[in-house]
C-alpha cells in the first residue's frame, strides 16, 4: 500500500516528503505514560476507539463536497484530526467548516499543522494559533484534543528540517494553549531527518504505519497513543477514501485527554 502521508497538503508535497510521518509515546497530560506498542501481530482491529483525519483534498475531486458529519459519527468514529494550517501562510479552506461539523455531533476533535522545513518554527506556530483562535478552538475545552504538529517534511527550498525550529513550535503552542501538543511522525523520519533525537518522546504521539503491524516507537519512547494504520479507509459520510487511526486506550482515556472527565 502506498504510504500516503497525513500531511494533507498538496499531493505533490506529500509525495516529495515521502520519508516522513508518525510517532508514539507518552502523554505528559491526561494520558500519562503511553501504553507499550502492541504485541507483534496485534492489528488495528484490536483497538476499539477509532477516528479519521482529513484535509481539503478529502472533499472530492473538486474539493467541494461536504462531509456528512452525523453519518460519520454513526459509523462509530470517536475522534477526528483536521488540517488547519501549513507553513506561515496556508490555511485549509475546509478547517472551519469541518471543525464545526465535528463539534455538532460531539466528536472529539483537533486541528493539525503541517510543518515546513524552510520556515521559522515560532512564526509557523503563531500562524497555527491564529487560525485555531479564529475558529474558536483552544485545545483545552471539553471535546478538544491538544493541537497536533505534523512532522513529515525533511527538506524544503534547499533547507533541511532543524530540531531547534521544531522545539520552538512546540514550546510556543504549549505556552499559548497550556496543552502539550500531540506530535505526528514516524521513527524512520526522526532517525533520518532529526538525528534520532529522543526529545519528542515526552509528547503524546501519533504514529503512522499502514497495515496490521503496529508502528515502531520513537527513540526514547515506549509506545504510541494514536496509530494511523490506513490511508484508504471507507467511512460513511465522506466522499472517498480517508486516513484512519486507532487510539491505544479506551474511550474513557480519550475523554480525559479531550477534557471531558
Amino acid at each position: 500500500m502506498k504510504l500516503r502521508f497525513r500531511s494533507k497538503v498538496h499531493r505533490a508535497v506529500r509525495a516529495a516528503a515521502v520519508a516522513a510521518v508518525v510517532a508514539s509515546a507518552v502523554g505528559a497530560t491526561a494520558l500519562g505514560p503511553a501504553s507499550p506498542a502492541g504485541a507483534a501481530g496485534t492489528g488495528p482491529d484490536a483497538y476499539a476507539v477509532r477516528g479519521i483525519d482529513s484535509y481539503h483534498g478529502d472533499h472530492g475531486p473538486k474539493e467541494d463536497q461536504a462531509f456528512d458529519w452525523p453519518a460519520i459519527a454513526r459509523s462509530g468514529q470517536s475522534f477526528v484530526m483536521l488540517k488547519a494550517t501549513q507553513g506561515t501562510g496556508f490555511t485549509d479552506g475546509w478547517f472551519g467548516r469541518d471543525l464545526a461539523g465535528a463539534r455538532s455531533v460531539d466528536l472529539v476533535r483537533t486541528g493539525y499543522h503541517y510543518f515546513t522545513a524552510d520556515q521559522d518554527g515560532t512564526a509557523q506556530a503563531d500562524h497555527f494559533l491564529d487560525v485555531l483562535h479564529r475558529e474558536g478552538f483552544s485545545g483545552t475545552r471539553p471535546g478538544e484534543l491538544p493541537p497536533v504538529l505534523d512532522l513529515e517534511q525533511c527538506r524544503s527550498g534547499g533547507h533541511r528540517l532543524r530540531l531547534g525550529q521544531v522545539k520552538a513550535f512546540l514550546q510556543r503552542v504549549q505556552q499559548a494553549t497550556g496543552a502539550t501538543p500531540i506530535v505526528y511522525t514516524r521513527k524512520n523520519f526522526v532517525d533520518d531527518c532529526l538525528g534520532g533525537t529522543e526529545e519528542l518522546s515526552g509528547y503524546p504521539l501519533w504514529l503512522a504505519r499502514y497495515g496490521t503491524t503496529p508502528p515502531e516507537p520513537l527513540p526514547g519512547a515506549k509506545g504510541w497513543d494514536f496509530w494511523q494504520y490506513s490511508d484508504r479507509a471507507s467511512v460513511p459520510g465522506t466522499p472517498g477514501k480517508v486516513d484512519a487511526s486507532v487510539f491505544h486506550a479506551d474511550r474513557a482515556a480519550l475523554r480525559r485527554l479531550a477534557h471531558q472527565g
